[in-house]
């Protein structure tokens, strides 16, 4: 079978890059996208073939404008207005608005990592934190948005969502139905060195992240242990062309202070170093989609203390392989049981990896993917 794969940008390292990743090397699919930055992104992408869409449309959209609203309306032109010229059994849409390929293409199979936060779950969140000017920027952009979104998703011939959070989402924003399929982990690649006294937050360095939570329950844990030896580290990509997130980080590097440190843009087996030493994994994004970070934490043998909101509720079992939260005092009480007790660490960390192997291989994943795609290809879908 011949497949494409749509994404909107590659210039990243996360979740939705890995499911790329994965479904491309799987069906040796060329890779499209509005935006490509190799050196940013996972290395591996460079085996395979990957081209930037253009269309001469997308002069008129000023640079001047918001990295965020400029890049969006470029990818949303692109995947809207173009014919691909190759012939694919399937086209596999993943980050949006790569779905709206489906305008002039078909068949599409959509992998929905999330509806769009900015214009729906997110909307007034976001708002509420820009000027005036911003706000009325962003709503001229989300309304066009909106309605192209509601022209072309009942089109699309098959959807999978990455969690049930996202498929109600798909339901609520969309109205549609969706299958879910979880993403997998390596998790051969992961392994244990040691419990070190660190707790360790890997993500993205953006402010639905939420990495203030987990820094105010740390300083919390750190004043009730009085065990000065402990730290948290943060290791995430930063988009330094986002004045937005440049600015998150310097504020949680300033309030982090002496208690540990913030780690940016580095590679892969640094992040393999760190969860290899760690001696937990903290998660606090607000309403994530899915999220991997609790997998690659049990894959690494480590209790994952995450909010009790969102994907994690999926992946964390409360008790075994981690602990889900619904404050930031009872993150703190987490930490404060785990530190006194290695053992239970331990414990919980080997139920993790269990649980990771067991449930969230990519070869469960493609199975089922390709399965799909099969039935779509020949019109049983």
């Amino acid at each position: 079978m011949k497949l494409a794969v749509v994404h909107s940008y590659l210039y990243t390292k996360g979740g939705a890059e890995r499911v790329v990743l994965k479904v491309a090397k799987h069906f040796n699919a060329k890779i499209y996208c509005s935006r490509y930055e190799p050196e940013l992104t996972y290395p591996e992408f460079k085996e395979l073939e990957v081209e930037e869409l253009k269309t001469p449309l997308q002069t008129l959209v000023p640079n001047s404008l918001p990295v965020r609203v400029r890049d969006a309306i470029r990818a949303g032109m692109q995947m809207y207005l173009t014919k691909i010229s190759e012939e694919y059994d399937v086209i596999n849409a993943q980050g949006t608005p790569s779905e709206w390929i489906r305008n002039r293409n078909s068949p599409v199979v959509w992998y929905v990592h999330t509806p769009n936060r900015e214009a729906f779950d997110l909307y007034e969140w976001r708002m509420s934190r820009r000027s005036l000017g911003e706000r009325i920027l962003y709503w001229s952009a989300i309304q066009p948005y909106r309605i192209i979104e509601a022209k072309l998703v009942p089109k699309i011939e098959y959807l999978f969502a990455n969690s049930a959070l996202t498929q109600s989402r798909v339901r609520k924003y969309l109205g549609r139905e969706s299958e879910i399929l979880h993403p997998g982990v390596d998790y051969r690649e992961f392994y244990c060195k040691d419990y070190e006294h660190f707790f360790f937050y890997p993500s993205r360095i953006t402010p639905e992240k939420r990495f203030e939570y987990a820094i105010s329950a740390f300083k919390q844990f750190k004043k009730k242990s009085g065990g000065k030896e402990w730290k948290l580290v943060i290791a995430g990509a930063l988009v330094h062309e986002r004045p937005e997130h440049v600015r998150y980080y310097h504020n949680i590097r300033k309030l982090l202070g002496d208690d540990g440190e913030i780690l940016v843009d580095v590679d892969f087996s640094t992040f393999h170093d760190l969860y290899s030493r760690c001696y937990s994994v903290l998660y606090t994004p607000v309403n994530e989609d899915f999220g991997i970070i609790p997998l690659e934490a049990g894959a690494s043998f480590k209790p994952c203390i995450a909010v009790n909101e969102g994907g994690p509720r999926e992946v964390v079992v409360d008790g075994y392989t981690g602990f889900l939260v619904n404050s930031v005092e009872e993150m703190t009480e987490k930490m404060l049981e785990l530190a006194r007790n290695d053992k239970q660490v331990e414990e919980m960390g080997k139920n993790a990896r269990k649980h990771v192997e067991k449930n969230f291989s990519w070869e469960r994943f493609l199975k089922r993917f390709e399965e799909v795609c099969k039935e779509v290809a020949n019109g049983a879908k």
